[in-house]
């Protein structure tokens, strides 16, 4: 209830005995007229609000340069790192330790090519080395008495066939030649007695005994050409055979005992080279980085330190060349397939505060890292920036935030990407002007998590300046899809926009790839 003016002046001129009396009268009128015009100021707010919300949100299509920015956390490293190996081979077999390190160079320091790096424990290695000495030793011996018998057999042959043959045949020559002789003599005797027999001087006896004289020097040369045939078919034959056989034999057993003397001297060589190793200098300049390994729980595994036990071809040290340095990223599976070879990188490391620097993407791992048993389910995937121009001050182990262009665009109509509707394969835009209301459908050129980048040749005519609807869901009632026939045979080109973009149902607003800018 309001007043009147005419009401309040009689109330002012009633007397003031009365205005003492009325006092509750004038507070109780006070509320109601407050309660009436905070009733007022509601009503008009809530339709002010109501009629806010029915409207829609509009912005303004604009032509400008376009950025698809896929943003990661990376580490750099040299791209170019020489790994400083444990080459102490494991004596005991097994997945068992090598040795140990006595004492390493510090971590980060300049280092100079032939420089001192590590020295691991040797005393093992000390003790079989002396061990082995005595094995090589008792070997090489055994090899000279081998050689030995080898050499002696081979002048045994020498001597029996340019000597003991030759002596042997020509005493059983000469033997021949006396016998030969002596038939000789007896054959004339035995014919002299013959004829002085024959004339009757001489009795039949002696002609006997004459007889008897050249059968015998007839048996014996007999004997000495048989005896000088044996010696030369058979007995030679034999004596060289085995002679020859002496001569295999040794030489075999020669060779055994110096290839077991060669193989103790072998493993005489690889201890004192083992040795050898224990002692490890830098193959060139560089900075020293420690190879730490972290577990799959994220706790040191393996810390470099003096005493820490390694395995053989266990990696100790690195390192990098600082002109050749690069950043590992990991990126996200739902964001691996956008980032290509070739890319251009935006760096920034924080350790040099605003310094900029750029690179160029490498390598993009085709196989994903593998997980941890908290990890999520998203699989990531390696990807290599290399760094040009690498500051003198860089190092391994420093954070980096990468910038990878995916796509740049200098002159780029654009919409927001929350003005896209997708429609049974589809992408609409809703204009307005003049409170009217246009359906346009559109073809992505790219998209980010912003804005779209429209591909003009393949979209409905739009212009820069005109009005999009931000809120589409909202005011699905005024789509008009009766001017694209086509909606239930889509284009095979917006097809496949459509599943590059990840497009959601029809009917939803369409949905960016997460985490790119």
């Amino acid at each position: 209830m309001i007043l009147s003016m005419s009401a309040v002046g009689e109330l002012e001129t009633r007397p003031s005995t009365r205005r003492t009396g009325n006092a509750g009268v004038f507070l109780l009128v006070g509320l109601v007229v407050i309660c009436g015009l905070l009733g007022s100021v509601l009503f008009v707010f809530r339709s002010s609000a109501e009629d806010e919300g029915d409207r829609p949100i509009l912005k303004t299509v604009v032509r400008e340069s376009y950025s698809h920015i896929v943003l990661e956390q990376g580490e750099v490293q040299s791209s170019d790192n020489v790994e400083i190996k444990c080459n102490v081979k494991n004596r005991t077999g097994g997945n068992t330790p090598s040795t140990t390190i006595l004492d390493i160079v510090k971590e980060g320091i300049q280092i100079k090519k032939g420089e001192w790096l590590i020295t691991f424990d040797s005393s093992v290695l000390e003790n079989e080395l002396r061990q082995q000495n005595i094995l090589t030793n008792t070997q090489k011996t055994i090899v000279i008495k081998a050689k030995a018998l080898y050499d002696t057999a081979i002048q045994a042959l020498k001597e029996y066939d340019e000597g003991t043959f030759v002596q042997e045949e020509k005493t059983i020559q000469n033997e021949i030649f006396v016998a030969t002789e002596t038939l000789k003599k007896a054959e004339l005797s035995y014919d002299s007695v013959k004829r002085s027999v024959a004339r009757g001087l001489l009795d039949t006896l002696q002609l006997e005994g004459e007889k008897f004289k050249v059968d015998a020097a007839t048996n014996d040369l007999e004997l000495g050409n048989k005896k000088l045939q044996v010696l030369r078919d058979f007995t030679k034959a034999k004596m060289l055979t085995q002679l020859r056989t002496d001569i295999e034999a040794y030489e075999v057993q020669y060779k055994n005992e110096q290839l077991s003397y060669d193989e103790e001297e072998q493993k005489l060589q690889e201890i004192e080279g083992q040795i050898a190793a224990c002692q490890v200098v830098a193959p060139q300049d560089g900075q020293v980085v420690y190879a730490n390994v972290q577990s799959s729980r994220s706790g040191a595994e393996f810390v470099v330190e003096e005493g820490a036990a390694v395995r053989e071809r266990q990696v100790i040290l690195r390192l990098p060349d600082p002109e050749k340095m690069q950043i590992e990223a990991k990126i996200s599976e739902n964001r691996i397939n956008l980032v290509k070879t070739g890319m251009t990188v935006e760096i920034g490391i924080d350790a040099f505060g605003d310094l900029q620097l750029t690179g160029e993407v490498t390598k993009v791992n085709k196989y994903a890292e593998p997980g941890n048993w908290w990890s999520s389910n998203t699989k990531e995937y390696v990807c290599l920036i290399q760094i040009a121009n690498p500051p003198s001050q860089i190092r391994s182990g420093l954070t980096a935030e990468v910038r990878i262009h995916v796509d740049d665009r200098s002159d780029a109509l654009q919409v927001p990407v929350q003005s896209v509707l997708e429609h049974l394969g589809k992408t609409f835009c809703l204009f307005s002007k003049s409170n009217k209301y246009q359906t346009k459908r559109i073809v992505f050129a790219s998209t980010n998590d912003k804005t779209v980048a429209i591909d003009e040749s393949a979209s409905d005519n739009i212009q820069v300046g005109e009005e999009v609807v931000m809120n589409p869901r909202d005011h699905m009632e005024k789509f008009d899809f009766s001017g694209f026939p086509d909606l239930e045979a889509p284009a095979p080109e917006e097809e496949a926009v459509s599943q590059q973009s990840d497009a959601p149902p029809a009917g939803k607003i369409l949905a960016t790839s997460g985490g790119a800018e």
